[in-house]
């Protein structure tokens, strides 16, 4: 994988992004406010100064230094302004509950038709033919071309997901894989000898992403699943872990058991171009089927934030899964940038799925939170108080600036390593 550099390309694919995402979220918010009757003072893309800025009717429209962020000011939003900042009758605080509601949710909801749009323009285009890695099990095997692996010791799969899950199954023992061709035909039969290779993320241990493991402790890999094999060699010390790059290079290195992060593979890569969401790397699909895997990816994705959310908060979540705030962001983006176009915006894709999630949990100071208020509202059939409602969003955002400092400094330290 490239290297995480900073250059005129990566540093405009990163802005680019954000905009995209900021403007599409906030252009949700205004767009479903104005149709309320709702007076929009403002809309702003970025943070800071002013970059540049007119007033068109009762809107200014501003593009402001930083890209972290934007906003849609509404006149009357938290019900403590003076006039004429209230916006009068046309005030936020004075629309329906319902009207309220649909203006605080369009924004999350916005990115997550962004998303489904990515994923399906993705999906219409399809990703490069698969490889077969030079060294790896397939090669070693003699398969050559451009093959599609469709089943493994037997299993019938379409993903890449599918297809690394009954390697694990099979605990390093030789595997019987059928392939056809890219482009479509009869299928074959392999056998094949999979691999023991490296997949930490993390800079410590350094051994590099997919080196082949060549002994643990002297001793060949044991037969046992990835997860567990840690736990299936005698002792408690460090592992001893010698590796063997694609380049011929050997090294070898001691491994806190906590941190043995392998998995076997035998040399299939697929759909280089989309290596962020593996389904969406098939050949190109006609339109309405692009439109269902699409759309139908973006719930799939939410899925799978809330597993990892929930891996991330327990005792013994894996070591190269942590979260990331805007220099993270940066760094993946700059990435993807030097992959291909396909991986740029299936990342951006991915991002304005945890964007809008992100606003629309029920957190105060977000969208969610305030539309939580108003959900409040309408079970208890009467106003809460503006003052205690922006109490609680003051100190929502105090926890967002603290998470904000806490992500970012973690994502520096994991530069700095």
């Amino acid at each position: 994988m490239p290297a995480f550099v900073f250059t005129w390309q990566s540093v405009g694919g990163i802005i680019l992004m954000l905009l995209v995402v900021i403007a599409i979220h906030e252009l949700g918010h205004f767009v479903v406010a104005k149709r309320a009757g709702i007076m929009v003072q403002e809309f702003s893309i970025g943070f800071g100064p002013r970059l540049m800025s007119r007033m068109r009717g009762e809107t200014r429209y501003s593009l402001r230094l930083l890209p972290l962020g934007g906003y849609v000011r509404m006149a009357g939003m938290t019900g403590l302004e003076a006039p004429p900042n209230d916006g009068g009758a046309r005030g936020f605080i004075h629309a329906s509950n319902a009207r309220k509601a649909a203006t605080l949710a369009a924004g999350g909801l916005m990115n997550m038709v962004l998303a489904g749009a990515i994923f399906t323009g993705v999906a219409v285009v399809g990703g490069p033919s698969p490889q077969v890695q030079s060294g790896g099990a397939l090669a070693t095997a003699g398969v050559k071309g451009d093959w599609q692996v469709v089943s493994v010791a037997g299993h019938r799969t379409s993903t890449l997901q599918g297809v690394r899950s009954n390697i694990q199954a099979a605990r390093g023992l030789p595997l019987r894989v059928g392939l056809q061709p890219w482009t479509g035909g009869p299928t074959r039969q392999v056998m094949v000898q999979p691999q023991l290779h490296w997949v930490g993320l993390g800079k410590t241990p350094r051994i590099p992403v997919e080196a082949a493991i060549t002994a643990i402790n002297g001793a060949p890999s044991p037969r046992a699943r990835p997860t567990t094999m840690a736990k299936a060699i005698p002792g408690t010390r460090p592992l001893r872990v010698s590796y063997r790059t694609a380049a011929g290079r050997t090294g070898t290195v001691l491994v806190p058991r906590s941190q043995f992060q392998v998995e076997w593979l035998v040399g299939y890569i697929a759909s280089a171009g989309n290596l962020l969401v593996p389904s969406l790397g098939g050949p190109p699909m006609p339109i309405y089927s692009a439109l269902a895997t699409g759309f139908y990816t973006v719930p799939s994705q939410i899925g799978s934030t809330f597993v990892n959310l929930w891996k991330l908060i327990s005792p013994h979540h894996p070591a190269n899964l942590r979260l990331s705030g805007p220099v993270g962001i940066a760094e993946e983006t700059s990435v993807a940038t030097q992959i291909g176009p396909t991986t740029y915006l299936t990342l951006m894709a991915l991002i304005s799925v945890n964007l809008g999630l992100f606003n629309l949990l029920p957190i105060p100071f977000l969208d969610g939170g305030r539309l939580f208020f108003v959900l409040l509202e309408m079970g208890r059939r009467r106003r809460i108080n503006p003052r205690a409602e922006a109490v609680v969003h003051a100190v929502g955002l105090a926890l967002i600036a603290m998470l904000f400092i806490y992500v970012t400094y973690g994502d520096i330290s994991q530069l700095s390593r």
